[in-house]
């Protein structure tokens, strides 16, 4: 289980660890956690008129969280509230599937290309307990976003 889910991709995310660090003068801060497998996750976002200007993350978790929260530090600046919780709703709805287009053949799988670079977590589909492992990153930004915790 262990190999197919800490696959090269994953790994080499989780190590980029994009965004980590705490965001001086953050203009939002939240911290959750999974109490089931441990994993905890602190967003710091700044903001201008709804949309993200900065993010950054400190991250005690999973491989799996570790690499959802780098591919937010990537791809969040610029986005929305509404735009991110689309992309939320889509990994959900993927990772139930057990095929996923890989991403050269699905370039527009994602509201944006910058996206696609959440088809490295295929293989947590047919791993039900661990999608929360993948998810949590995106419910703290939203919580954070919305002025939640």
């Amino acid at each position: 289980m262990i190999d197919q889910l800490y696959q090269k991709a994953i790994l080499k995310q989780a190590s980029a660890a994009t965004g980590n660090g705490k965001l001086e003068a953050a203009d939002c801060v939240l911290t959750i956690h999974n109490p089931l497998c441990g994993d905890r996750i602190t967003i710091y976002l700044n903001l201008n008129g709804g949309e993200i200007t900065e993010f950054s993350h400190e991250t005690k978790a999973c491989v799996l969280c570790q690499a959802s929260a780098s591919i937010l530090g990537f791809c969040s600046t610029g986005e929305t509230e509404e735009t991110i919780q689309l992309i939320q709703d889509k990994l959900k709805q993927k990772l139930t599937q057990k095929n996923w287009p890989e991403e050269k053949h699905a370039p527009h799988e994602w509201p944006k290309t910058k996206w696609n670079a959440l088809n490295i977590f295929q293989p947590v589909s047919d791993h039900k307990t661990r999608y929360s492992c993948v998810t949590l990153p995106f419910e703290a930004i939203l919580k954070a976003l919305r002025g939640e915790g």
